[in-house]
């Protein structure tokens, strides 16, 4: 935890310049401002910026997201079915559960949102539901891939039906 006006002075933060961009409802400015000159994360610097309006007079960095900076999370919400991917370093993306050892990455990024809350409870509940969600190690399709299989399927189909009445 520290004094707010030394971190001020220590990231050569102008706090007008910071006052004037929270006055104009500029605080995505403000929090871009902050980020540059601190080199903090986008949550740090979010965070910074809210005590700062706040009037709080000390700001407790979260060290536990900058060493994150390679971690991405993804969530897709298909037919009411979330599916939570991970992006993690240098490795392929994945689907990930609340069972899975990276599940820690996912918290520390997305936090405590109702829905990925949601997810973790249902899923928690009833794993075998969700097994049936693809990783991405493997290419998914986008559905049209499933229709050429099926007209293929149909048109061999026809072939042979042809091939069988023409020779008798």
């Amino acid at each position: 935890m520290k004094d707010i006006d030394t971190l001020l002075q220590e990231h050569n933060l102008d706090r007008f310049e910071i006052e004037e961009l929270l006055r104009r409802n500029e605080k995505i400015a403000a929090i871009k401002l902050v980020r540059d000159k601190t080199n903090w994360d986008l949550r740090n610097s979010k965070d910074f910026v809210e005590a700062f309006e706040a009037n709080d007079t000390h700001f407790t960095q979260d060290d536990s997201f900058s060493g994150n900076s390679n971690v991405s999370v993804k969530t897709f919400n298909k037919n009411g079915q979330l599916t939570v991917k991970l992006k993690l370093n240098n490795q392929p993306e994945k689907v990930v559960f609340p069972s899975d050892p990276d599940w820690a990455e996912v918290k520390k990024v997305m936090g405590n949102k109702p829905e990925l809350l949601a997810y973790e409870k249902e899923y928690l509940e009833n794993p075998t539901k969700f097994q049936n969600q693809k990783n991405t190690l493997f290419i998914e399709e986008n559905g049209s891939g499933k229709w050429k299989v099926v007209l293929l399927a149909a048109v061999c189909t026809i072939v042979i039906i042809y091939l069988i009445y023409s020779n008798s």
